[in-house]
């Protein structure tokens, strides 16, 4: 359990609250640090006190931490601390969102993959097996596609299908893991892939970013930005390097 505080406050405050939440939590023997830095500049470098320090003497291990997601302008989409943690970072992180649903509480059943097609897309992938493989959860891979006239849309369907197999065939024979596969509809994908992975409990989306930030391409795209603001579940979200 890390807490990021200003360099005047108190580290025993913050201590003592970070305890109470493990109890809360049931959590035994939580190993706590606190971090005194500059907030508006947290995440970024390696100075002391910094977050992106700390992960990097850490690189096996799994950051997980809430985000707002907002899609305002002066947000940044996920907020400068986890945006630039993507960026940097070069590994997954696991985002809770602000519609998080207060009864997910685990196991871990299912990894749902979004995929589009794209090299950058499928970079996901092999971090999604990972986690699949480390608690047992069942893969999905799932692409949304727009609707359109009825035969287009079967031609699509069944062209989207194909693709998904084939990934599917590559993913057991590389990686020896099982996975599913299922066509999402819908003229709003973020909507389409929320909607689908409310049927499933215990489960986790996971899908790459490209990481880029300006107003034309902010931090996640919009896409993952509003996956990440909208689902029940917790998000595995990647940006890879030579995207960041």
């Amino acid at each position: 359990m890390v807490s990021v505080i200003p360099r005047e406050a108190s580290s025993a405050e913050r201590e003592r609250a970070l305890e109470q939440a493990a109890r809360d939590y049931s959590i035994t023997k939580p190993r706590i640090t606190v971090l005194k830095a500059d907030l508006s500049n947290v995440a970024i470098g390696e100075h002391e006190g910094s977050l992106r320090g700390m992960l990097d003497e850490s690189p096996e291990s799994l950051v997980c931490m809430s985000t707002h997601a907002r899609s305002a302008v002066g947000d940044m989409l996920l907020g400068s601390v986890a945006n630039d943690l993507l960026r940097q970072l070069g590994r997954p992180i696991v985002l809770a969102g602000p519609r998080l649903s207060a009864d997910w509480q685990g196991p871990l059943n299912m990894v749902i993959v979004c995929l589009d097609g794209s090299e950058l897309s499928e970079a996901i992938i092999e971090p999604a097996v990972d986690m699949a493989k480390e608690t047992g959860a069942q893969l999905f891979l799932t692409q949304a596609q727009e609707p359109e006239s009825t035969h287009t849309a079967l031609t699509q369907d069944a062209s989207e299908s194909g693709y998904l197999q084939r990934k599917a065939t590559e993913i057991l024979k590389q990686y020896g893991v099982q996975a599913n596969w299922d066509v999402l509809h819908g003229r709003n994908p973020a909507r389409a892939i929320t909607e689908y992975v409310s049927g499933f409990p215990g489960a986790m989306v996971a899908m790459t970013t490209h990481g880029r930030t300006g107003l034309r391409k902010l931090a996640l795209g919009s896409v993952a930005r509003d996956v990440v603001h909208d689902i029940h579940c917790p998000v595995l979200a990647y940006t890879p390097v030579d995207q960041a």
